[in-house]
């Protein structure tokens, strides 16, 4: 009678924890960096968050047999897709939590590359209304405010992020974290088989 192999298992299971969390802590990092203000913390952080997974992945398959090589790939892929949307949504989920709100005019609008008021990537930059202070700029709008206008937003009191929207959860954040928490489950599964023996 073939017994199940519960260790194996449960070594599959604690190491792709082990990858989850360390992961974990680079996606903290590289949000961190792509929250921050202008396009290219939001270039830097999302290209580094594709390495997010890598040291985690190197933790998983310590000891693994060669037979669930082909899995452990497809777990590192579906993580570092996993890290790297995650990433992009540290910054809306923090703010929208820890954010303060304030009330803020509109002082300039600029391209999110370079300094020209027309473009594809239009960044709101807002004053507060109150204080007269530079509150920097605002990305992602559902709407196209102009110069004077009054638009509330988020400030994180910390400083560490970008300001943002009012609102800075909308839908589409709350599709991708669906997605992520998906592809997340998925990697996990896929883990916690990959030191399982060859029938």
């Amino acid at each position: 009678m073939t017994r199940y192999p519960w260790r194996a298992l449960l070594t599959g299971l604690w190491r792709t924890g082990a990858a989850f969390l360390i992961t974990a802590c680079f996606v903290a990092v590289t949000g961190l960096i792509a929250g921050r203000p202008g396009f290219a913390w939001l270039l830097v952080g999302s290209v580094l968050s594709l390495g997010a997974a890598v040291p985690g992945y190197l933790v998983h398959r310590a000891g693994a047999p060669d037979h669930t090589a082909p899995s452990r790939i497809v777990m590192l892929l579906v993580l570092t897709f996993t890290a790297w949307l995650t990433t992009l949504l540290v910054l809306p989920v923090y703010m929208a939590n820890q954010g303060r709100p304030v009330n803020a005019t509109v002082t300039q609008i600029t391209n999110g590359w370079q300094r020209e008021t027309s473009g594809d990537f239009p960044v709101f930059h807002v004053r507060d209304t109150s204080t007269g202070e530079d509150l920097g700029g605002v990305r992602f709008l559902d709407g196209e405010p102009r110069v004077g206008d009054l638009l509330a937003v988020r400030v994180d009191p910390r400083g560490w992020f970008n300001v943002t929207a009012e609102h800075p959860v909308g839908r589409f954040t709350t599709l991708a974290l669906i997605i992520a928490a998906g592809c997340a489950l998925l990697g996990f599964v896929i883990g916690a088989g990959g030191h399982m023996p060859d029938d």
